[in-house]
């Protein structure tokens, strides 16, 4: 391989542009998988098995990679403790997810999952010491509005909910990947190893849900594809893809592109479940949706503003 092939190679593998699609459309599938999966198996037994997946895989790879696994061991107190607190959000937007899923329609339970990108708009503030402006606002309003109409169905006055805790339940998995995603950018440690670790320690709170709360059920064959395809798309492939897109670009991008993920998942949900997008999911789906693209928008056009002042400043200090 020449040295210019190398180097477009590895800036394709650094390219948000390039990463984010690939993802997108393997998350698309996970809600009407999941649905699948779940007439089938327990929330429980489902996590324990994807995550156990998830860890054969990284540990399959750091095997490969000579002396990887003595990396852990040097970590430092702070450095183990930001990634355990990865791992348990992780554990937290899976379980909480996967618990909606059995209460409420996949359509519903995605759309307000896909509240998250607002909540790592809102959380980067107090993480990253990001800004908030008037766009970023518009973005959480729409969000929410977006997210009452999609609960009530548009019916206020009533206020009837399909079921409300499978609603809360989506909402807070979109909380917990909001905080995962912003706790994952401050990593700087080895990007298979870290996922390895998370992972694990995912597995190790599935494991003792399913005992304390469920049993142990074995998955039958058809079951475990669709158990191995939900960890490659979710945890394995997803995690690498999701890392290196946030590695090399802003948690800001990274969010503005699951902007088209919902409409993903609506093709994978009407193709294998056959459930049907009301016209209120709909205006729903774009109040929630349009907030990412909103303060997109607010950040280019604080950005040009910016640069015209110091043109400005520039021009007024040569005269």
């Amino acid at each position: 391989m020449s040295e210019r092939q190398h180097t477009q190679k590895l800036r394709a593998s650094q390219n948000p542009y390039l990463l984010m699609p690939i993802l997108l459309l393997l998350w698309g599938s996970v809600a009407a998988v999941s649905k699948l999966v779940l007439g089938q198996l327990g929330s429980y037994q489902l996590l324990f098995y994807m995550n156990g997946v998830g860890v054969l895989s990284f540990f399959t790879i750091a095997l490969f990679r000579r002396g990887k696994l003595k990396v852990i061991a040097a970590w430092r107190s702070k450095q183990l403790l930001l990634l355990t607190a990865c791992g348990i959000f992780v554990f937290l937007y899976d379980f909480l997810y996967l618990e909606a899923l059995t209460r409420v329609p996949a359509v519903e339970a995605s759309m307000l999952n896909y509240l998250f990108p607002i909540f790592i708009v809102l959380f980067a503030i107090p993480f990253h010491k990001e800004q908030m402006n008037r766009y970023k606002l518009i973005a959480v309003l729409m969000g929410f509005i977006g997210t009452v109409l999609l609960t009530t169905k548009g019916d206020f006055t009533a206020l009837r909910l399909t079921n409300l805790t499978g609603d809360v339940l989506a909402v807070l998995a979109a909380v917990s990947w909001g905080l995962f995603t912003n706790l994952v950018k401050i990593n700087k440690q080895d990007m298979i190893m870290s996922t390895l670790f998370m992972t694990f320690i995912s597995f190790v709170l599935s494991a003792i849900g399913m005992l304390v709360f469920s049993e142990p059920e074995l998955p039958r064959l058809t079951d475990f594809a669709g158990v191995f395809w939900l960890s490659m798309c979710n945890i394995v492939l997803g995690f690498f893809l999701y890392f290196q897109a946030l590695r090399y670009s802003t948690a800001s991008l990274v969010a503005s592109f699951t902007f088209f993920t919902p409409f993903i998942t609506l093709i994978f949900i009407m193709l294998l479940l056959g459930e049907q997008l009301s016209a209120i999911d709909g205006v729903a789906a774009l109040l929630i949706l349009s907030g990412v693209p909103i303060q997109r928008l607010g950040q280019r056009l604080n950005g040009s503003r910016s640069r015209a002042r110091a043109a400005e400043t520039q021009g007024s200090a040569q005269l």
